[in-house]
């Protein structure tokens, strides 16, 4: 029988893994969990304020699991090789897969989007380089020369970020539909909008020139 969540909280003190987690590793720092929040218990965290990432380990009362979520930006991911429901066990992947898991989460860590995003010409496509660093409040985070494996085929490949406030713009390659689009968040809420739908680069250059500024001053009303 799994245990109640705040049974697990209070027994964290006993739990091996948590003696055994390195103060900090690269520009990570270790920070002690947050506690109960709703279903989910926060563990502990490594954090890089500098580059705006972190990785929460976590376990969720609705599923009855261990999970390491990684956080980029304002973008959040479970990471589906940690899933557990053996404390034990999640120790063990954790403390093995940590120092490249941290690793892994920085903006240096480049990926490359594959053959379809070759076609569509990302290696000649020089406009957003031009883009400036900050626009108001939002900060230029992600770029295509290093971007984001996101879901569903998709990589985030521009994103400008208000972290303050919880506001974004970020635009994405969709390599199943070979397609160029944009989602937004407005203080940390998902919105979606069809404003800079794209086939081509150069028609999503026309349209970042044409809407980027007001869609982000849209965003900080």
């Amino acid at each position: 029988m799994a245990k109640k969540i705040t049974e697990i909280a209070e027994s964290l003190h006993e739990w091996k893994l948590l003696k055994e987690l390195p103060k900090s590793l690269g520009s990570f720092t270790l920070r002690e969990g947050i506690g109960i929040n709703g279903n989910i218990l926060n563990i502990a965290s490594y954090v890089d304020e500098t580059n705006h990432c972190s990785v929460d380990l976590i376990y969720t009362g609705e599923t009855f699991d261990y999970v390491v979520v990684k956080n980029v930006g304002l973008h959040t991911f479970c990471d589906d090789r940690f899933f557990t429901r053996d404390q034990d066990h999640f120790g063990e992947v954790v403390l093995k897969n940590l120092p490249g898991l941290l690793e892994s989460m920085g903006k240096h860590n480049c990926r490359t989007m594959g053959y379809e995003a070759e076609e569509m010409g990302f290696a000649s496509w020089d406009y957003w380089r031009k883009l400036p660093q900050k626009i108001g409040s939002f900060e230029l985070y992600i770029t295509p020369d290093c971007p984001l494996e996101y879901i569903n085929g998709s990589w985030i490949i521009l994103d400008y970020s208000d972290f303050e406030n919880g506001n974004q713009v970020m635009f994405l390659y969709n390599s199943f539909r070979n397609e160029l689009f944009a989602e937004l968040k407005k203080g940390y809420l998902p919105l979606t909008t069809e404003e800079f739908n794209a086939n081509s680069l150069e028609k999503l250059t026309a349209l970042i020139e044409e809407k980027l500024q007001k869609t982000l001053e849209g965003l900080e009303k």
